[in-house]
C-alpha cells in the first residue's frame, strides 16, 4: 500500500513541478527582455532636455531709496540656445581701505607677560580637570554598560554554581563522618 502511495505522490510532485516550469520564462525570453530594456534605455537618454529656466531680473539697490527696483522691467528674455552660459564668475579683487587703527605700528603684545602666564595656567588647570573627568566618565559608562550583562550572567550561572558547591560540600562532610 505504501508503494502505491509513494508512486502516486511522486506523480503528483512531478505534475506540480512540470506545471511550475510551464509558467517560468525560457532563457531566450529572459535574454530578449534584457535586450529590450537595454534598447529602451538610450532612447530615454536621447530625449530632449527641458530648456533652462529664464534668468531672474537683476535687483539694483540704491543707497538713496528704501525699496529696490528692477533693471529689466519687461518680460524675461530667452537666452540663445547656442550662446555659452556663465555659471560662475571670479569675483573682482576689491582693495580694502586700511582701518584707522592699522595706520599706527604695533607697540608690542596685547597681554603682559603676567597675564599671559595666568591664562596659560588657567588653560592647564582646565585641561587637567577635563582629563580626570573623562576618565571618570569612561569608568562610569563601562560600569553602566557591564551591570546588565553581569546581572544576566549571574542569573544564568549562579544557581548551578551554588548547587554544585553545596552538593560537593555535603558529600565531603558525609564521607568524613563515616
Amino acid at each position: 500500500m505504501s508503494s502505491i502511495n509513494s508512486s502516486s505522490s511522486e506523480r503528483d510532485f512531478d505534475a506540480i513541478h512540470r506545471a511550475q516550469r510551464a509558467h517560468e520564462p525560457s532563457m531566450e525570453e529572459i535574454l530578449a527582455s534584457i535586450r529590450n530594456i537595454i534598447a529602451d534605455d538610450p532612447a530615454k537618454r536621447a530625449a530632449p532636455k527641458a530648456p533652462p529656466p529664464a534668468p531672474m531680473p537683476q535687483v539694483v539697490y540704491s543707497k538713496d531709496e528704501a525699496t529696490p527696483h528692477r533693471e529689466n522691467a519687461g518680460p524675461p528674455q530667452r537666452p540663445d540656445a547656442n550662446a555659452p552660459t556663465v555659471v560662475w564668475r571670479r569675483p573682482q579683487a576689491v582693495e580694502a581701505e586700511p582701518a584707522v587703527g592699522a595706520l599706527q605700528p604695533s607697540e608690542g603684545p596685547l597681554l603682559s607677560p603676567r597675564a599671559t602666564e595666568a591664562a596659560a595656567l588657567s588653560f592647564g588647570a582646565l585641561s587637567a580637570g577635563l582629563d580626570v573627568r573623562s576618565a571618570e566618565l569612561a569608568d562610569g559608562m563601562v560600569r553602566d554598560m557591564l551591570r546588565p550583562m553581569l546581572k544576566q550572567w549571574l542569573d544564568d550561572n549562579l544557581p548551578p554554581i551554588v548547587e554544585r558547591l553545596v552538593r560537593d560540600e555535603i558529600q565531603r562532610v558525609a564521607r568524613g563522618g563515616k
